[in-house]
């Protein structure tokens, strides 16, 4: 049998990869489920077990504290997890705060994807070298984020062929393919780069012609902003406006990520601690805070429990399925890659990897996103077209901070991870004092959750 591992028993994620999982392989699946908390990992399983009722399958399943004996021999493994939860999540975005730097989702940049990174890179550290002892030939996806930051050290820290995914892309075709009116079979064919949730699309085409020129017929000298849909939402439920997407096109007459709630904390102008940028508006459900010009809806931990609910109940939506109904794919490309690598078959689709030079104008060794093929050999980014060079300089800060701090957290060097806090373009504007102010912070807030205390400043130049 196919040994999967899933590395974090998310009832958000689980459904979905595994349905995918079992919708490309229609032989049975050993699955296992790994968690540092026994009520997940069991929630997983029985999970499972509902799905080969409802799906009419024969696979196993197992749920489990002990990652080293899940790992044996595994053939993939799916990283679905984040270290200390929304308490540590919480730390992320308050002490930059105090600041005046906000974020309004927190997961990739500025000081908030740092803070994030410090505390997930020892954890993955540790299970790269899991990887390298139990399966060394297991295919590793990871969809936990900071994506760059942690799919760089499972690559410089195991010799796994590693792939780490994000469902970015699929949005971004999904608005181009609404801008030109194509059904699902015409959808554009789209090339990206940069890094991730700040990439940008170097081409495209339509119906095989260039898309470029096509989009510039379409717009007639308008503001992109005049064809774009003024707010739509991602797979799990967040919502984003355009605003900034179409200013940036308009400058650079190249199509960023189009999701403003991540594209905002990437720009040094996108967010202000100003009061008057900062309105509380509701919707629906529940109130959110409004930030910066654009009008993007921070994403709060409130906001991320209230979602975590309607999680479960799509997790809980397996038992309400007849028995023998086949599995619905979500648009997540992780299950194929999974069975090129082990079927000896190709896909090609968005993948963060180390740049090796596939985007020759940003930094070697950071990770990147572009598009790229998963075959039985491994993992293969593409070459890109090139992006305008002010693009090129927006995108450079983020991805030399993302890789100088893997290298200060790899090499236990502090004064490397203290000099990507102050690359960030969130964090330039601070003073010396209180950017180590802001630095001290952070690693303290970390230290209940990984073994970071090498990051402390006074003991590095003791």
């Amino acid at each position: 049998m196919i040994r999967i591992v899933f590395l974090g028993a998310s009832i958000n994620w689980v459904p979905r990869l595994l349905t995918d999982l079992l919708a490309v392989f229609p032989e049975p699946l050993d699955v296992t489920f790994v968690d540092i908390d026994p009520a997940p990992a069991e929630a997983c399983r029985a999970w499972g077990e509902e799905a080969n009722r409802a799906h009419a399958r024969r696979d196993r399943y197992a749920g489990t504290l002990d990652r080293r004996a899940a790992l044996r021999g595994a053939d993939a493994v799916l990283i679905t997890l984040s270290t200390g939860g929304f308490d540590a999540m919480a730390r992320d975005l308050d002490i930059p705060e105090t600041e005046g730097i906000l974020a309004t989702v927190g997961d990739t940049c500025g000081p908030s994807g740092w803070s994030r990174s410090v505390r997930n890179i020892p954890v993955f550290e540790e299970f790269a070298r899991d990887f390298d002892e139990l399966c060394p030939r297991a295919l590793l996806v990871n969809y936990t984020n900071p994506m760059g930051a942690l799919t760089a050290t499972l690559r410089r820290r195991c010799g796994n062929p590693v792939v780490g995914l994000c469902h970015a892309y699929f949005e971004t075709r999904d608005i181009l393919r609404d801008l030109f009116g194509l059904p699902e079979e015409r959808r554009p064919v789209v090339a990206v780069a940069g890094v991730n949730h700040f990439t940008w699309v170097t081409e495209f085409t339509v119906d095989g012609q260039p898309g470029y020129p096509q989009l510039e017929r379409l717009l007639g000298g308008r503001s992109l902003a005049g064809v774009l849909p003024a707010e739509t939402r991602d797979e799990i439920g967040f919502s984003s406006g355009h605003r900034l997407c179409a200013e940036l096109f308009d400058r650079f007459r190249r199509m960023p990520y189009p999701a403003d709630r991540h594209t905002v904390e990437f720009v040094p102008w996108g967010v202000s601690g100003r009061p008057e940028t900062r309105q509380v508006r509701y919707d629906a459900r529940f109130p959110y805070e409004e930030l910066s010009r654009y009008g993007v809806r921070r994403t709060t931990i409130f906001h991320r429990q209230q979602y975590l609910a309607l999680s479960r109940q799509r997790f809980d939506a397996i038992r309400d399925l007849p028995a023998g109904s086949p599995p619905v794919r979500s648009r997540e490309t992780g299950a194929d890659m999974i069975r090129a690598y082990l079927m000896d078959t190709a896909i090609t689709d968005a993948v963060n990897e180390l740049n090796v030079g596939q985007i020759p104008d940003l930094p070697s060794g950071a990770c990147v996103e572009t598009l790229g093929t998963v075959d039985a050999r491994g993992v293969h980014p593409l070459p890109t077209a090139p992006l305008p060079p002010a693009v090129v300089e927006l995108v450079r800060p983020h991805a030399l901070s993302q890789l100088w701090l893997v290298d200060g957290m790899l090499e236990r060097r502090p004064e490397a991870a203290f000099e990507a806090l102050a690359v960030d373009p969130q964090c330039r504007a601070l003073p010396p004092d209180r950017l180590a102010g802001l630095y001290d912070r952070l690693v303290e807030a970390n230290l209940p959750y990984a073994p970071v205390g090498f990051l402390r400043r006074e003991r590095a130049n003791a």
